[in-house]
Order: structure tokens, then sequence, then C-alpha cells
């Protein structure tokens, strides 16, 4: 596979909702790039976009 992918703002979201819903088998390695993921959608959206997020499982 050639080239660089880059990631719609809604698959960024998908991506960290299943990871959210899997989260207590994320490895260790893998929690820095969790955290990455939600904090680089959150602060594109607005609070109520948020609330509903987080608290999404």
């Amino acid at each position: 596979m050639n080239g660089e992918y880059r990631f719609s703002l809604q698959e960024i979201k998908q991506l960290a909702l299943l990871m959210r819903k899997y989260e207590d088998d994320i490895p260790d390695d893998l929690q820095p790039f969790f955290s990455y993921l939600e904090s680089s959608i959150y602060d594109s959206m607005s609070i109520e976009e948020a609330e509903r997020f987080f608290n999404e499982k």
C-alpha cells in the first residue's frame, strides 16, 4: 500500500468510540494513542456533542 492515509473526523470519532467500548482490553502501549484520539476529537466538539460522546460506551 502506497501513500498516506488521512482519517476523516468521523472515522476518528468511530475509532475512539470503538476503543472506548473495549477500553479495558486496550494494551498499555496503545493508551497514549487512545488518549490522543479522545483529546483531538474533544477539541472539535461542542459541549453537547462532547457530553453525548463521552457518555457513550
